[in-house]
């Protein structure tokens, strides 16, 4: 156990500032712009549809920014002493985090025609960069299991969306005939990673069934996942066989084959069950899992914009704090 003056817990505990709007704002840029916009003319006006684009930019816009101060907040805890990182650790994580903050700040309030493809592929890597060191970060401190599970599975999610992204590239223009194979064996590979996230952040939650709070948290939990296949359900009759299209834009996933893309439902229900689960946890540390996984669900698999890679950042960091959290009770 950490001693009672070590302040290092609940530095690591506490949800960074403006990190549940970042997951609201980027959950309300899903559903508009990844959604309901996707539908097009076959259901909206083009009044209402010109309506839909204006609050969808407003939604990206405030999760990019309330996402970029969590990033800031994040980076300053987990670079300084307090964190209880290694020097090496702290200053990798400075580096690429304090160089990602300011460039996605300009791209977010800068034209977009000032957005160069080159910029854009900088800002992936430096992401990347970023989330394997929070990741790492989180291991070298051994938390709990399930705490570990979480931070591998999103590790093996984000190296192998990269993987594939990089061999469909190299591969393509070397005209490789197992390109493809192996490009696809990346990507399913990584979903398979993704949609298991929630799983482990479920088995760390540790729902105390006896209590009163813990049968809230389970009751909504069930609702929410009701809530999930339900809507599946219903987009699967508004939209037929174009099913499989609305899941990727949303999600970018593509595990499933299109006849039983509605199976979806399954993890997607229990992703966000795991979430509201945990954000009505007593326990700051796993309130901030439920953040973190907010966070990952609605920026969706392996993002390749700069407004959902700011928010994936956002929820790797969250989920690394609420592992050092957990691990520095322990000691």
């Amino acid at each position: 156990m950490a001693p009672a003056d070590d302040t290092r817990a609940p530095l690591m505990a506490a949800v960074p500032p403006l990190a549940w709007m970042a997951g609201l704002a980027a959950l309300a840029d899903l559903l508009i712009n990844r959604i309901l916009i996707k539908l097009g003319h076959r259901v909206w006006s083009n009044d209402a549809l010109f309506e839909l684009d204006r609050w969808g930019s407003f939604a990206r816009n405030l999760s990019v920014v309330a996402a970029l101060v969590a990033t800031g907040f994040c980076l300053g805890a987990l670079s300084s002493r307090r964190s209880g990182l290694p020097l090496s650790a702290r200053a990798g994580i400075a580096a690429f985090g304090w160089v990602l903050v300011p460039i996605v700040t300009l791209m977010t309030f800068l034209p977009a025609a000032w957005t160069s493809p080159q910029l854009v592929l900088v800002v992936a890597g430096l992401a990347h960069a970023t989330m394997l060191l929070l990741i790492l970060a989180g291991l070298h401190w051994k938390s709990t299991p399930g705490s570990v599970l979480a931070l591998v599975l999103t590790l093996v999610a984000s190296l192998s969306g990269v993987a594939s992204m990089i061999v469909g590239m190299v591969g393509g223009r070397a005209f490789w005939e197992h390109t493809d194979r192996l490009s696809n064996a990346f990507r399913w590979s990584g979903e398979l990673a993704y949609l298991a996230i929630p799983l482990a952040i479920a088995f760390a939650l540790a729902i105390p069934r006896g209590t009163a709070r813990g049968k809230a948290a389970l009751f909504f939990s069930t609702l929410t996942a009701a809530g999930v296949a339900v809507g599946m359900a219903f987009w699967h009759r508004a939209v037929g066989k174009e099913l499989p299209t609305v899941v990727y834009a949303a999600t970018r996933l593509e595990l499933f084959p299109d006849s039983y893309a509605v199976l979806y439902a399954v993890p997607l229900g229990i992703g966000w069950a795991a979430m509201v689960a945990a954000a009505i946890s007593r326990d700051p540390a796993r309130r901030q899992m439920g953040a973190a996984l907010l966070l990952l669900l609605s920026a969706g698999y392996a993002p390749r914009t700069p407004s959902a890679l700011i928010v994936t950042v956002v929820g790797v960091a969250l989920l690394a704090r609420s592992a050092i959290a957990l691990a520095q009770r322990r000691r």
